[in-house]
C-alpha cells in the first residue's frame, strides 16, 4: 500500500517537487520512499511494506530499464501471475508484485490489466514509446487523481493534497457546492477544482504525445444471470467469498479484522478465523449513546469465533475529532460516518498494519432497504400528498420535529421517474433545501441530471438500476472515499473480500428473487452469516456505522458550528445565504433535526479553510 505520484511532459516533475508531493503523502506510504527522475517524466511512491518487503521498493524498472513504473495496492494474485510467467519462460529477478506487473505487461500489453486481482491504481511509462498509463482498479477502491496543463504536461497522484502543489493556478469548480450539499461526495471524473479530475474506476487513461485518451478496460454485466437453484447458488457464493478472503490474507504485517457484528464482517471474520492458523485479532468501537453503539453485537460475534479481541468505547470531543477530519479530507466530504471510521482505524492500528472489512456486500447482494421502499413509493405516487398532510399534522403536534419525519415527509410528494425518486432518497439536501439556502451562483442540477441520465441508460430491471447506480457512484464516490481516507490517514491497509472482481461479478449475476424475499434483503448473504454463526447473533435491524451528530451539534459542536458557519469568513465566501444558514441552525438548537444540512454545510466550510483560504 502507498502514495503514488508523477507526471510525464515538457514541464513534468522535478526530484525536488516528488519529494515536496511525497512527503504531503508520508501518511499512506511511511516506511520507504523514490523517485524516478527523467527527461519528461518523473515518478514518486512512498510505501507502506507489507508483502515482499525486501523485494518491493518503487519506482521499479525492468532489466533493460524500458519500462519504468510505480503502483499504489494489493495484486492479490501476483504469485499465481509470477508461475505462469515463469512457465511461459520469463524469468523474475525478484519475487516483487512490481515486477509481476512490469512483466505482464511487456508480455500482454495493456491486455494484462484483465489478469490482476487486487485493488491497484498503476502507472506505467513506457520509454520505447514515451507513453503513460494510468490503470485505476474495477471498482475504485484505489484513488488515482490527474491534472494537465495546456502545454499537455500531466500530473497524477494518489491524494489531491499532492496535485495541489503542482496547480497551484487551481480554480474552484462551483458546481461541487451543490453536489457535496445534495449526495455528499464529488463522484469521478470530477473534484473540487476546475483543474483536477480523476481516473474512473474500471479505466484506464494513456498518454502520449500531450494528449490522453480513457476507456473502460471492466464494465459490470447486469444482463448475463445464473439459472441455478437456490442451493446451489448459495454453495457457490460461499465458495467464492471464502476464496476472496483467503487471498487477502497474504501479509508480512499483522493482519485482523474490523467486525461490527453484522452480517458482512461476521462473513469475513468467520472465514479468516477458518482460514489462519493462530487467532483472529478483532477491533469494534462504540460510542457512549447506545442508539451508536453495536460494540456488544460484535463482542458477541467474536466470542463465537473466539477471536483476540479488542474493543473500544469512544466519548470524544466532538469538535475536536471533526477538525481533525476536516484536515485528513483534501476533498469536500460529508458523509460523517468517516468519523467512526477514522477512529476505529486509529484504534486498530495500534497493533495492526492491515485490516480486512465487510464493505460492498450491501452493493453487491442488495442489502440496502431503499432497494425496497423506492419502487413502492414510485408505485404510490398519486397518494403521497395525503400522506404528506397527515405527516405534517403529526409533526405539528411533536415537541420539535425529528430527522425521521422530516426524511420521510422529503418522500412524500410525486417523482417524474424512477431514477428522481432514487436520487431524492440518497439526497442529504433536497433540490429545494438547496434553492433557499445557496446563493445563485452556486445553485446547480449539473451533479442530479448526470445521476439521473446514468441511471436509466440501457435495458435492465429497476432492481439492477439501483445497484448499478450505486456502483458506479455512491460506492466509489462515498464510502471507497470514506474507508481510504480513513484507513490511509492512519497508515493502515484496508481489504475489502466482499469486492474481489469474482465476488462482484457472482452476485451480479444472482436473480433478484435470491438477493430480496419477501421484504428481508441481502438474503442469499444472510445465509451464508447464518451457516457460520447462529443467527440470533446477527439477525437484527441493520445499524449503520454512524455518529450521534444532531446530538453533537447541540452540545459539542454547538459554539464550533454557529462560528463557522455564521461569520464573516463564512459570509463573505457567498455560498450560502446567511439568513437561511442562520434559521436552519436556530431549527436545530430548537428541537428541529437538520443535522443533515448543517453537517454537510460544516464540512465543505471547514474544507474550504483548510485547503483554499
Amino acid at each position: 500500500m502507498c502514495g503514488i505520484t508523477g507526471g510525464i511532459g515538457p514541464s513534468a516533475p522535478s526530484k525536488q517537487l516528488l519529494d515536496a508531493q511525497l512527503k504531503s503523502l508520508q501518511h499512506r506510504g511511511p516506511d520507504d520512499s523514490g523517485t524516478y527522475v527523467n527527461k519528461g517524466i518523473g515518478l514518486g511512491m512512498g510505501r507502506l511494506a507489507i508483502v515482499e518487503i525486501a523485494s518491493g521498493k518503487q519506482p521499479a524498472s525492468d532489466a533493460s530499464e524500458q519500462i519504468n513504473m510505480v503502483f499504489n495496492g494489493e495484486i492479490y494474485n501476483y504469485r499465481e501471475l509470477r508461475y505462469e510467467l515463469e512457465q511461459n519462460g520469463v524469468h523474475c529477478r525478484t519475487s516483487s508484485e512490481s515486477e509481476v506487473i512490469i512483466n505482464l505487461y511487456l508480455q500482454y500489453g495493456l491486455d494484462f490489466i484483465n489478469k490482476l486481482n487486487g485493488m491497484f491504481a498503476i502507472a506505467i511509462h513506457d520509454v520505447r514509446d514515451n507513453s503513460l498509463h494510468l490503470i485505476r482498479d474495477r471498482m475504485g477502491k484505489k484513488p488515482l487523481w490527474i491534472s494537465q496543463l495546456n502545454n499537455g504536461t500531466l500530473f497524477f497522484a494518489s491524494e489531491v493534497r499532492a496535485l495541489m502543489l503542482a496547480r497551484p493556478d487551481r480554480t474552484l469548480r462551483t458546481g461541487m457546492v451543490s453536489e457535496v450539499m445534495q449526495y455528499g461526495y464529488i463522484n469521478s471524473p470530477y473534484s473540487a477544482f476546475n483543474e483536477i479530475g480523476q481516473v474512473p474506476p474500471g479505466s484506464l487513461l494513456t498518454w502520449r504525445d500531450g494528449k490522453t485518451l480513457t476507456s473502460r478496460y471492466w464494465v459490470p454485466d447486469f444482463e448475463t444471470k445464473t439459472n441455478i437453484s437456490y442451493e446451489e447458488a448459495l454453495q457457490t457464493t460461499k465458495e467464492v467469498i471464502e476464496e476472496s478472503v483467503s487471498r487477502r490474507l497474504i501479509s508480512e504485517r499483522p493482519l485482523g479484522s474490523f467486525l461490527s457484528g453484522g452480517y458482512d464482517s461476521t462473513i469475513v471474520t468467520a472465514y479468516m478465523a477458518k482460514l489462519m492458523d493462530e487467532k483472529v485479532q478483532t477491533y469494534s468501537i462504540g460510542f457512549h449513546s447506545a442508539q451508536f453503539n453495536e460494540a456488544h453485537h460484535a463482542r458477541q460475534v467474536a466470542n463465537f469465533l473466539g477471536t483476540n479481541h479488542h474493543e473500544e468505547i469512544l466519548n470524544p470531543d466532538p469538535a475536536v475529532v471533526t477538525e481533525k477530519i476536516a484536515h485528513v479530507l483534501d476533498q469536500p466530504f460529508a458523509d460523517s460516518s468517516i468519523v467512526p471510521t477514522y477512529l476505529l482505524a486509529k484504534f486498530a492500528r495500534e497493533n495492526l498494519i492491515v485490516a480486512l472489512g465487510g464493505d460492498g456486500g450491501d452493493e453487491v447482494f442488495g442489502g440496502y432497504d431503499r432497494y425496497l421502499a423506492t419502487p413502492l413509493l414510485q408505485k404510490l405516487n398519486p397518494f403521497l400528498s395525503l400522506a404528506r398532510a397527515g405527516l405534517e399534522l403529526a409533526g405539528k403536534q411533536t415537541i420539535g420535529k425529528t430527522r425521521k419525519i422530516n426524511r420521510v415527509g422529503s418522500q412524500l410528494s410525486a417523482k417524474t421517474s424512477l431514477a428522481a425518486r432514487y436520487s431524492s432518497i440518497l439526497s442529504l439536501a433536497q433540490p429545494n433545501d438547496l434553492s433557499a439556502l445557496l446563493n445563485p451562483g452556486f445553485v446547480s442540477a449539473a451533479g442530479e441530471n448526470t445521476f439521473v441520465s446514468q441511471f436509466t441508460s440501457g435495458h435492465i430491471s429497476p432492481f439492477d438500476r439501483m445497484i448499478r447506480s450505486d456502483l458506479a457512484a455512491y460506492l466509489p464516490g462515498d464510502l471507497l472515499v470514506k474507508v481510504d481516507m480513513a484507513t490511509m490517514a492512519n497508515s493502515l491497509e484496508l481489504r475489502s473480500p466482499m469486492l474481489d472482481v469474482n465476488v462482484v461479478e457472482w452476485g451480479l449475476s444472482l436473480p433478484r428473487k435470491y438477493k430480496i424475499k419477501g421484504f428481508e434483503t441481502k438474503h442469499i448473504l444472510k445465509d451464508v452469516a447464518r451457516s457460520l454463526v447462529p443467527a440470533n447473533l446477527i439477525d437484527r435491524p441493520k445499524m449503520g456505522f454512524g455518529i450521534p451528530r444532531a446530538e453533537w451539534i447541540r452540545t459539542g459542536m454547538k459554539e464550533m458550528v454557529i462560528d463557522t458557519l455564521t461569520d464573516a469568513t463564512a459570509t463573505q465566501r457567498g455560498w450560502f445565504d446567511p439568513g437561511e444558514v442562520k434559521k436552519v441552525i436556530d431549527n436545530h438548537m430548537t428541537g428541529e433535526d437538520r443535522d443533515n444540512i448543517i453537517w454537510p454545510m460544516l464540512m465543505l466550510e471547514l474544507w474550504a479553510r483548510t485547503w483554499i483560504d
